[in-house]
């Protein structure tokens, strides 16, 4: 009987450590997180430009919960919900935005266009004209000067890659050590564009 009691004090003794060791994790990783997120406000966006002329930009990762997102992102919970996703099915967000900068000296030609009546097939009119175009990998443009009224046409196309990662922190040689942190790096083909802002939120 004596050797029950002490079984059940033992599993009793058990249980409560178990109990508190659970409790004091699930605090240290509240404060790890509040932690990296202070961090991560802190060191904002990172901008830079490879050697190729391509933007880049580096954040760390916000790690939220949904009344976080509620509270300081109500734009995000109203932009899923347009999509019809709820908050509580929301595992990852990502937003960038960029601006684009072109310089182009394109030379006017002239020209004359004849407009016919198709089917008497006489000429009716001439209108002159002055025309421009560009074309490369990252834009289009056309543009026409008829008498005093410009018609432009401009196309721009981006080439954008997102690259999730983690690393430590502390580096001394070749060690690294710390806990892991999870950054976001946005990356932008096109050489006359630049990534002004970006954002990595995951909900917890």
């Amino acid at each position: 009987m004596k050797i029950t009691v002490n079984i059940w004090i033992f599993l009793v003794i058990v249980a409560i450590v178990t109990l508190q060791a659970l409790a004091i994790a699930k605090v240290y990783n509240e404060c790890n997180r509040v932690s990296d997120n202070f961090n991560a406000v802190m060191q904002g966006v990172q901008y830079n430009r490879l050697k190729d002329s391509t933007s880049i930009a580096r954040t760390e990762r916000l790690l939220l919960d949904a009344g976080e997102i509620k509270q300081y992102f109500p734009a995000i919970e109203k932009s899923i919900n347009q999509l019809d996703i709820k908050l509580k099915q929301l595992e990852r967000y990502v937003s960038f935005n960029t601006k684009s900068n072109y310089h182009l000296v394109v030379p006017l030609r002239d020209t004359t266009v004849i407009i016919r009546e198709t089917l008497i097939r006489e000429q009716l009119d001439t209108v002159k004209m002055q025309y421009a175009e560009y074309r490369d990998k990252w834009i289009t443009f056309k543009q026409a000067i008829v008498a005093d009224t410009t018609y432009t046409d401009i196309q721009t196309r981006d080439s954008i890659a997102i690259v999730h990662n983690w690393q430590r922190p502390h580096r001394f040689l070749f060690l690294r050590w710390g806990r892991k942190q999870y950054n976001q790096t946005v990356r932008n083909f096109n050489p006359h564009s630049t990534i002004s802002h970006t954002l990595y939120i995951e909900k917890q």
